[in-house]
């Protein structure tokens, strides 16, 4: 049995998630949250598996080290959607998404996947070149540059393991890779080095002429 928090503003969806829920028998709402005050309150006493989140998305991080976050984004906008994930969430839908959708999504976020609906997997899948880190770090594998770029957002090791689908200790062995390949010695200055050659790109107006 797969237990659900409930977070989300509008009523409408709630009702809808929660019949939708009740016909089934490997899911089960433990807990509902309507307003930011309510959620924090809920995650302190409900344990649930994975976290339906509507509101207080900049509470991704804190909720993600203990529980799959499933984002009910108001948008389907790439910034919106890059953000949540890297911030830990394992799943982004819309809201107006169908309820069998968003099941679907909280059975595969609990089994410790990641899901997005395939047009937004591909918006984020086509994120512009000039933001990725491959173009400084040729020496890194395509996985050990996806690995950096969380760092560069100070995701933490759970984080990145959930946003790209790996276990924790994977992590670790990238970022190792990564540490022995730039060379740097920690993961702060792998970091740095990242940043400091992203920010340093001409504008993307330039890199296109």
């Amino acid at each position: 049995m797969t237990r659900i928090l409930l977070a989300d503003s509008q009523p409408v969806v709630v009702d809808m998630l929660c019949r939708q829920v009740a016909s089934t028998p490997d899911l089960d709402v433990v807990a509902i949250a309507g307003t930011r005050a309510e959620l924090l309150d809920r995650l302190g006493s409900a344990r649930a598996d994975v976290v339906v989140l509507g509101i207080g998305l900049d509470l991704v991080a804190g909720i993600a080290a203990n529980a799959a976050v499933l984002v009910l984004g108001g948008s389907s906008r790439e910034a919106d959607i890059v953000v949540a994930m890297a911030a830990g969430a394992a799943g982004y839908v819309p809201r107006q998404a169908r309820p069998d959708e968003v099941l679907t999504a909280i059975r595969v976020v609990a089994r410790g996947e990641l899901y997005a609906p395939a047009d937004i997997a591909a918006l984020v899948r086509g994120r512009r070149r000039g933001d990725r880190v491959d173009s400084f770090f040729p020496q890194l594998t395509p996985r050990e540059q996806d690995v950096l770029e969380l760092l560069v957002r100070n995701a933490g090791n759970a984080a990145i393991a959930r946003h790209l689908g790996i276990t924790v200790k994977t992590v670790r062995n990238h970022v190792s890779n990564i540490l022995v390949k730039l060379p740097a010695r920690s993961r702060t200055e792998a970091a740095w080095l990242a940043g400091e050659r992203l920010r340093a790109r001409p504008p993307a107006a330039m890199t296109n002429r």
